[in-house]
């Protein structure tokens, strides 16, 4: 009884995990048509943030800060794709790249592509025939 009691647990966190996920990604495409580039920060994070509260510690990704050619750049990240292979990789969130609070970029493609990705699984179901002619 007690094993199952667990097993119960463990079924409802892993599928609540999923659905917070996919409601924030829902979330997230619905309100990301209102971003453009030139938006101040404050206005973008107002709309995007809002779409990820319920997201746990491991299901997102921190901000980055650092100074380039005399500006503050800053990126932000947000969860846009929820690969269900139990790992939180880059390709599930995109990048919001700011300088000096002004938003410059929304992509991977200004940062050089994620740095890890998921590993999608397709299953293909194949038939090989020998023909009995050697190749």
């Amino acid at each position: 009884m007690k094993k199952l009691l667990v097993i119960c647990i463990l079924v409802f966190v892993v599928g609540c995990t999923g659905y917070n996920i996919d409601q924030a990604v829902k979330k997230y495409k619905q309100q990301a048509p209102k971003v453009q580039i030139g938006d101040t920060k404050n206005h973008v994070l107002s709309i995007l943030e809002p779409t990820q509260v319920n997201l746990g510690p491991n299901q997102n990704k921190t901000p980055e800060q650092f100074t380039k050619d005399n500006k503050t750049v800053e990126i932000y990240y947000f969860r846009s794709l929820r690969q269900p292979d139990g790992l939180t990789t880059d390709d599930e969130f995109t990048p919001y790249v700011f300088h000096d609070g002004t938003l410059v970029a929304i992509g991977w493609f200004y940062l050089g592509g994620p740095k890890t990705q998921g590993k999608a699984r397709n299953i293909t179901n194949v038939t090989v025939r020998q023909t009995g002619y050697g190749y």
